[in-house]
């Protein structure tokens, strides 16, 4: 999918943003504006590549989900989110972040219960809201820089720390080693409806930013960029969203 599941809600918070700044101009190279990209020239082929994989079949099974009752797809993301939490708890835990650690394990045992299977959001209605984070962003505060930015095929807007991330968090994933090869289906597909779930809730965002922008390659790596640095930095991110009491 060209926006993966741990990308695609990092392009959007400042995909207005980087329209407004892209607007009107050609295409950017190399380092302008403190961008480091030097595989531009492969990064928009694989933008085009992921662009039309988008058009051709993501897009259009957000609006066959689209008839899928609020409440469903609502208990879907629901239970996609609750298969995050044992990752982002290992994260915190290496970032020397024990509150949100416990945040994060109060969230999942929770909801893996009162929440029958994560389907359900109990953990919120008392303050305990999502904190989702990425091994990417373990190695940021690690101090490791980020490296050049990369258009990775269907994960879309990376770096070269955050693919490496990509990797690590497959690996230190406790749920990869507790599930049977038959249930990693079943939470596959969970996931890809979250996905397709995401693509549908933000589709006028996403179209703008990919279908209506003069350079959709340079708004989204700057949507990109600018999100994964508030994230590292603590400030708000797409994911706080989900928390009306977020600043």
């Amino acid at each position: 999918m060209p926006l993966a599941i741990v990308n695609f809600r990092a392009v959007l918070l400042f995909g207005a943003v980087a329209l407004s700044g892209c607007a009107g101009t050609g295409q950017t190279t190399g380092m302008n504006d403190g961008i480091n990209d030097p595989f531009e020239p492969t990064n928009r082929s694989i933008h085009a590549f992921n662009k039309a994989v988008d058009g051709l079949i993501l897009a259009p099974a957000a609006e066959i989900y689209s008839i899928v009752p609020p409440e469903l797809r609502e208990m879907l993301d629901n239970g996609a989110g609750n298969l995050g939490e044992p990752r982002n708890f290992v994260n915190h835990v290496l970032q020397g972040d024990p509150e949100s650690a416990g945040v994060v394990l109060a969230r999942f045992l929770l909801n893996s219960t009162v929440g029958i299977a994560g389907l359900g959001d109990p953990a919120a209605e008392i303050g305990l809201f999502s904190r989702t984070t990425d091994f990417g962003e373990t190695m940021a505060v690690w101090g490791l820089p980020s490296g050049p930015y990369i258009e990775l095929p269907f994960f879309g807007a990376s770096s070269v720390r955050d693919s490496i991330g990509i990797v690590v968090d497959l690996a230190i994933d406790p749920l990869n080693y507790v599930i049977t090869e038959e249930q990693a289906y079943y939470l596959l597909a969970l996931r890809g409806l979250s996905l397709v779930g995401d693509r549908l809730a933000y589709a006028d965002l996403v179209n703008t930013l990919l279908y209506e922008s003069t350079d959709s390659y340079a708004a989204q790596r700057l949507a990109y960029i600018q999100n994964k640095r508030r994230a590292v930095a603590g400030e708000t991110v797409v994911e706080d969203l989900d928390d009306p009491f977020a600043q």
